[in-house]
């Protein structure tokens, strides 16, 4: 196997999770029983994952200046190259107020040195940034950064992997370089209106999307699975539906970010983009299994028995 160059740019965070027995309601305290901090972020999730995937990552993300030392020694331990993680002076490291409870959470960001980035300077003038975005076979980009510094590496980006989380809005020129632009069905609502009920309804609006202009579109559906679309060299859309397996899950936190980093790690080794699929279900699935986030992250042989089943049981049917 021939392991792709991926490059995460995008946040860093410093997550407090909560574990409850259930969600509080507007208004309500409710008390927990275990708590833990760890490192997260979007961009830092979606590294870990794409490393443990198998692919060769370098990060690229702002933090606190009096944190910089050791998260780039984190990041190194989980596989992800930190050279290009900077301190910024008189700012703290984002931070993640997470709770849990019956696989589902809430989560609130305080982006803090996430957004600190200089589009006439450390951005758009830092060579080793522009050199490690146009070696990547695959860019993965997401929102928790300001959307110049997305587009900026859009610009510079062989291929980009796009996903539009948080849900904020995008210069079309972007979402239109994305290949594939990642969305769940909440973000796919910010993004063209209405909700997704169901796979075909999801299937629809990303064929409507390639239709419009962006190369390729995966739609996750949670549970449900997940949706692709893409235009084809002759200007028609092909697309197609993968159903995820049916497991026990304890903690969605990070599965959504474990899903990007398979499919960029799969899409960065040549794979189609339906196969892709097929492989960032398979470590999602297996993500949402175990508590945590980084932790909960499978290894690239785990990720490709759980996609061989997936195929096994699509062609049984």
């Amino acid at each position: 196997m021939s392991r792709g160059r991926v490059v995460v740019i995008g946040s860093i965070n410093q997550d407090i999770v909560s574990e409850v027995d259930r969600l509080p309601a507007p208004g309500e305290t409710v008390l927990a029983h275990a708590s833990r901090n760890n490192l997260g972020g979007k961009g830092s999730n979606q590294a870990v994952a794409a490393a443990r995937a198998g692919a060769r990552v370098q990060m690229i993300a702002r933090v606190g200046a009096a944190d910089e030392a050791r998260l780039r020694a984190e990041l190194r331990d989980l596989g992800v190259a930190a050279e290009a993680v900077q301190g910024v002076p008189g700012l703290h490291t984002g931070t993640a107020y997470i709770t849990v409870a019956a696989g589902e959470n809430q989560i609130v960001v305080d982006p803090a040195a996430n957004s600190c980035w200089d589009p006439g300077g450390s951005a758009t003038g830092a060579g080793i940034e522009a050199e490690l975005l146009a070696a990547a076979d695959v860019v993965v980009a997401q929102l928790e950064i300001p959307v110049e510094v997305v587009a900026w590496a859009a610009g510079r980006a062989r291929r980009l992997v796009l996903n539009v989380a948080p849900a904020v809005g995008m210069p079309r020129e972007v979402l239109e370089r994305a290949d594939p632009l990642v969305v769940n069905e909440f973000e796919l609502a910010a993004i063209d209106g209405g909700g997704v009920a169901t796979p075909d309804e999801g299937l629809r609006r990303a064929r409507e999307l390639c239709l419009g202009g962006v190369p390729a579109v995966v739609v996750t559906l949670g549970a449900a699975g997940s949706v692709w679309a893409r235009r084809t060299a002759d200007g028609a859309v092909d697309g197609g539906y993968q159903a995820a397996p049916q497991v026990d899950s304890v903690d969605s936190t990070g599965a959504g970010d474990c899903y990007v980093g398979a499919l960029a790690t799969a899409l960065a080794e040549g794979q189609s983009l339906e196969a892709a699929v097929v492989f960032a279900t398979a470590a999602a699935a297996l993500a949402v299994q175990r508590t945590g986030t980084h932790s909960a992250y499978p290894g690239r042989e785990r990720i490709a028995a759980a996609a061989a089943e997936l195929l096994g049981a699509r062609e049984s049917v």
